[in-house]
């Protein structure tokens, strides 16, 4: 184990504590078991998004060209991190009786080695009722786990209600009072989300710094977030700059080894996250590096900054801010160092695609 991650741990440890969850982004840390130590989650809230384009009375019972235009609007000022069965639009409706027009907000979730979760809040207009209904004229067996009602079914990819969405829906729990939907194509994955709702097991709820994350992103339209000891340590500096080097001339490696040696030392941090918000009509990207400690975050701010103005993309070897984003505004909120960026063509889904690409220079673990 290295020092970094001893630090982490030792902090993340000693931080679990007895909190409350509160708001979209916190109740999905509220169905997350903290025995995931690196989970990765993909959040959207289309209530927010809806808004901003004008939509507010939009559900799957609107107009083809007016659901068209929310899902179109995702591919310019907007993005969605994620979107259950948007590759299907329109049929899920059709089929299933609810889209994406109906989706409160939605979180796409990798926990370890387990399949990819989807946890959905429905509007009201949906009948789960109905929902239910479906599932059983389909055949899906039924139980009753942590309070809550779970459909399962086996694969059968001759199944013509399986070919129009996403395989988790072969394992389903609705949650009716709190009108949400978990899905995973695996039970295990069901199973562990039912789990952490009904107190089973202590969540990422429980981690005063994942809440004080969070709450950071509670006004961001959709976001990707990182937590855990292991991280930092996943955007190495080393494989940035060998990556850079690679280049016909070698000059933003070099650029950015200098950026390194002459700023002060970079320090280790517990959380990431790439989203976006709409101020005044205009998406607004957020990047968010999270600490256990404020000072650790101070600290830390000048060289961070620095890295992400004179940053290069490893996807394009050209400056970010000639076809990326430019740093708006850089400063310390909590214990996090936020930098609020203007992306370019207004475009915020390139910043969401970065973390996954690990382009995120200025995030380098030291």
């Amino acid at each position: 184990m290295t020092r970094i991650t001893r630090l982490v741990t030792v902090g993340f440890f000693v931080l679990v504590s007895g909190s409350a969850a509160a708001g979209p982004f916190e109740e999905v840390l509220r169905l997350i078991p903290v025995q995931f130590q690196s989970p990765v989650i993909s959040f959207t809230n289309w209530v927010r998004i809806r808004a901003d384009e004008g939509l507010e009375g939009l559900t799957s019972q609107s107009p083809l060209e007016e659901r068209q235009a929310l899902l179109r609007s995702t591919t310019t000022r907007q993005a969605a991190p994620s979107a259950f069965g948007v590759s299907r639009f329109p049929l899920p409706a059709e089929v299933w009786g609810w889209d994406t027009a109906d989706h409160v907000w939605e979180a796409n979730l990798t926990l370890d080695n387990l399949s990819p979760l989807w946890v959905i809040h429905l509007a009201e207009g949906v009948d789960l009722d109905a929902l239910a209904a479906r599932f059983r004229d389909r055949g899906f067996s039924e139980e009753t786990l942590f309070g809550a009602v779970v459909f399962r079914h086996p694969l059968d990819l001759t199944a013509d209600w399986l070919r129009v969405t996403e395989l988790a829906i072969l394992n389903t729990a609705i949650l009716f009072e709190e009108r949400l939907l978990v899905m995973c194509s695996t039970p295990a994955g069901v199973a562990a989300v039912l789990a952490a709702r009904a107190g089973e097991v202590s969540t990422w709820a429980d981690v005063p710094w994942a809440v004080s994350l969070a709450q950071l992103l509670e006004r961001a339209s959709g976001a990707v977030v990182l937590l855990g000891p292991s991280v930092c340590l996943g955007f190495s500096g080393s494989a940035v700059l060998s990556t850079l080097l690679s280049s016909p001339s070698g000059t933003a490696a070099r650029h950015m080894g200098a950026l390194l040696e002459e700023g002060p030392p970079l320090q280790p941090y517990v959380g990431l996250a790439a989203g976006y918000e709409t101020q005044d009509g205009e998406p607004v990207g957020l990047f968010v590096l999270h600490y256990l400690t404020k000072e650790t975050a101070v600290a830390d701010l000048p060289a961070r900054t620095a890295l992400a103005e004179e940053g290069v993309s490893v996807v394009t070897r050209a400056p970010y801010r000639e076809d990326v984003f430019t740093v708006r505004e850089a400063t310390v909120e909590g214990t996090s160092v936020v930098l609020r960026v203007e992306p370019t063509n207004g475009q915020p889904s390139r910043l969401l695609h970065m973390v996954f690409g690990r382009d995120l220079i200025f995030a380098i673990c030291p």
